[in-house]
């Protein structure tokens, strides 16, 4: 799978006019170690921008996203720009083991409760960690979906009927994310989508109370108000530009950071089924 856009060209990605509607976006895809199925898989990443692959049983979690991570030569897992910094060393690793720990410091990582859109890579910038691979080692009992935002898609929509609106997320300070770890103060300005000079869209939107801000410039603050009030009622329920995904053991969600934005329910676990992913970053786009 090359990288999207080289045969035809970023402004004919097909993500932006596609339906998560469509029965098949969110279907999984049986991957064997031969590598059948890896191509099916890649191009439904392209169309979609995430894609869901069922990887073969005697894989053990971080061996599948090697796998994958092989197959589309993205290199080893990158480590965001937050977990780099002094005071999150606990959280400077490849692979992070996402489960409920109440005696855990991570925000997102160690809680129950719902967590609304975003891209991973707090203080990176736009397409800073254009991958995203989280493997199921076990789901919830209950809850737990992840839920995926064609980002670009809403982006290009917003331009379409409302071009000043648009054109306000795409301002150089727009949107502020701030970490929340214990005892790590830090933050990034930057634009809410790029708009780059061949006409592809490049997504850091980002809509979680606890970490984003939204700073409107002088005299376009009604332009920011009419554009998250349509991303977030577009966000709101499945339909066009949303999709509930609950991943089964065995299966991994890869997602294109850079142009869908994902958040997940709610979740009960118990002691004896707890949900767990692993999840791996990757600083480099699918070849």
């Amino acid at each position: 799978m090359g990288p999207a856009g080289n045969e035809k060209g970023p402004c004919e990605l097909k993500q932006l006019f596609v339906d998560y509607r469509d029965a098949t976006a969110a279907c999984p895809v049986a991957v064997a170690r031969s590598g059948r199925g890896v191509d099916e898989l890649g191009d439904r990443l392209d169309t979609y921008g995430f894609a869901v692959a069922q990887m073969p049983g005697d894989l053990s979690p971080q061996d599948a996203i090697d796998f994958l991570a092989e197959a589309w030569s993205l290199g080893a897992p990158y480590v965001p720009a937050l977990y780099r910094l002094p005071g999150a060393e606990q959280f400077n690793r490849p692979y992070a083991d996402i489960r409920a720990n109440d005696a855990a410091d991570h925000p997102g990582f160690a809680v129950r409760s719902a967590q609304e859109f975003h891209v991973d890579g707090t203080l990176d910038g736009p397409g800073a960690v254009p991958v995203v691979i989280m493997y199921c080692v076990r789901p919830a009992v209950r809850g737990g979906e992840s839920l995926l935002l064609n980002a670009i898609g809403v982006f290009h929509a917003l331009r379409e009927t409302d071009p000043a609106a648009a054109a306000v997320l795409t301002r150089p300070t727009v949107l502020r994310r701030s970490s929340t770890l214990r005892g790590v103060e830090a933050y990034t300005d930057g634009p809410a989508f790029v708009v780059t000079d061949d006409g592809g869209i490049v997504n850091r939107y980002s809509d979680v109370p606890s970490t984003t801000t939204w700073i409107a410039p002088a005299g376009e603050e009604d332009a920011l108000a009419r554009a998250l009030a349509f991303i977030r009622q577009e966000s709101g329920s499945d339909g066009r530009y949303r999709v509930s995904v609950r991943l089964a053991a065995g299966e991994c969600l890869v997602v294109r950071n850079d142009r869908v934005s994902h958040a997940r329910q709610g979740y009960e676990d118990t002691a004896a089924h707890p949900r767990q992913l692993l999840r791996a970053t990757f600083g480099t786009s699918p070849r």
